[in-house]
């Protein structure tokens, strides 16, 4: 919960008169900011409160959502960074550039995240704001 709270104090500028979701993998995180606090955990009870006054202070119009830690890479990445993510790969330079060669560049770069994409338009099999890592795209891919 600490490590949550950290991130959004360091956003805040971005998060602020905006409704926003903290993602988490931590069941015990997403229940006690979602129902304000919490009765096993007294520490863990005065963080909730913390963060929500924090977020009513700062304009943030905050919720909690679980999200299972499989589907958690870009996090992961973060905390794991002298690991491979498993979801992050692509091919080898050599062979992609064979394979474009024979059968054209595609427009946009399926099942890629902010770590791992190649084009402006990409697909993410997992949340991935734009808004925080990628470019932002209107409608007609500009």
């Amino acid at each position: 919960m600490r490590a949550a709270f950290l991130v959004l104090k360091e956003l805040h500028q971005v998060l602020a008169e905006h409704s926003d979701v903290l993602m988490s993998d931590n069941t015990t995180v997403v229940a006690y900011l979602s129902k304000q606090g919490g009765t096993f955990s007294q520490q863990l009870c005065h963080m909730a409160v913390e963060i929500l006054r924090w977020a009513e202070d700062n304009s943030v119009t905050l919720s909690a959502r679980f999200i299972p830690g499989k589907q958690n890479v870009l996090s992961d990445k973060l905390s794991r960074a002298t690991q491979i993510v498993g979801t992050e790969w692509s091919l080898n330079p050599l062979i992609a550039n064979k394979v474009l060669t024979l059968w054209g560049s595609p427009t946009v770069d399926l099942f890629a995240t902010a770590l791992n994409f190649r084009l402006a338009l990409y697909c993410s099999p997992v949340p991935d704001p734009p808004k925080f890592f990628g470019k932002m795209l209107s409608n007609n891919g500009e």
